[in-house]
């Protein structure tokens, strides 16, 4: 006598259906036309990246890592404007922009909070020996990882949460890790390419631990600041940890199979790995 099974992957599909249903119209919520657009750009360029590595033509290397960092730059802020308004999107760019560029500036006239580090001519133009690229950097990713932050510290705090100065700071303190765990993936990369070098190389693949301590100090110190101007729950939560888990599939893939930097690529597959597991295990398609 033989009894039916039970339709598990049915129950399976459904429940993962249930579940990414709301997720799915969250993010159709958060971008529109022009964010889309502007993600498949990206994605197209980076994935183009590394087979423009292999032409060994620096110039196009440069010119491709420029226009990369601008169309994430453009795809952050496009979703970005839609959920803080024109305003207050405007004032949180300037604002990143001008405290990334001075951080960098006396970051490396004095060496602190990075430790001392000296730009090379590879990118142009720059303002103050800091290439404008830079700052662009930390605006292209910054978002995404207060995106994690909120995420993680919804789900440890509660999502009705008051906004109190030490939840501020935890949540800040958390996007500053979540930040600092892409660079474990960009410094060793951008010394490899001669955009920037060391003073006295250090112990993580020839970058100095301190940097990392500058990172978060700097990441954590900015967003704390903006945290009282602009409420973290506004962003578009969903659609910039989709930024920040893209960044961190292309790091892992390309630095560990196209450009041969195994230990770099696995350092920061963990190291981000973990702040993707953490958010995206948050219901972020609840109600905040």
């Amino acid at each position: 006598m033989s009894f039916p099974r039970p339709a598990t992957g049915r129950i399976g599909f459904e429940s993962f259906r249930r579940r990414a249903g709301p997720l799915l119209d969250e993010l159709r919520d958060q971008m529109n036309v022009g964010s889309r657009v502007l993600l498949g750009l990206w994605l197209f360029l980076m994935i183009l990246v590394p087979h423009v590595v292999r032409l060994g033509d620096r110039t196009a290397l440069l010119l491709a890592l420029s226009l990369s960092v601008l169309l994430q730059v453009g795809l952050v802020l496009s979703l970005l404007f839609p959920a803080l308004k024109s305003r207050a999107t405007i004032g949180f760019g300037v604002t990143v922009i001008a405290l990334a560029w001075f951080a960098e500036f006396v970051g490396h006239n004095t060496g602190f909070p990075f430790g001392r580090y000296t730009y090379t001519d590879a990118f142009r133009p720059q303002v103050g020996d800091v290439p404008v690229q830079i700052p662009l950097a930390w605006l292209m990713m910054l978002p995404p990882a207060w995106a994690v932050g909120t995420a993680v510290c919804s789900k440890i705090q509660g999502a009705g949460a008051s906004l109190t100065w030490k939840t501020r700071a935890v949540s800040s303190l958390t996007a500053g890790l979540a930040f600092t765990a892409w660079d474990l993936f960009l410094d060793p990369q951008m010394v490899a390419w001669g955009i920037w070098h060391w003073e006295s190389p250090g112990s993580y693949f020839g970058v100095p631990i301190i940097n990392f301590a500058g990172w978060i100090l700097v990441a954590a110190v900015v967003l704390f600041g903006l945290s009282h101007l602009i409420d973290a729950k506004a962003l578009p939560i969903e659609a910039l940890l989709v930024v920040y888990t893209v960044v961190w599939i292309l790091n892992s893939v390309g630095l560990g199979l196209y450009f041969g930097l195994f230990g770099v690529s696995a350092a920061g597959f963990v190291a981000m790995g973990v702040f993707v597991a953490l958010a995206w295990g948050h219901d972020t398609a609840s109600p905040r």
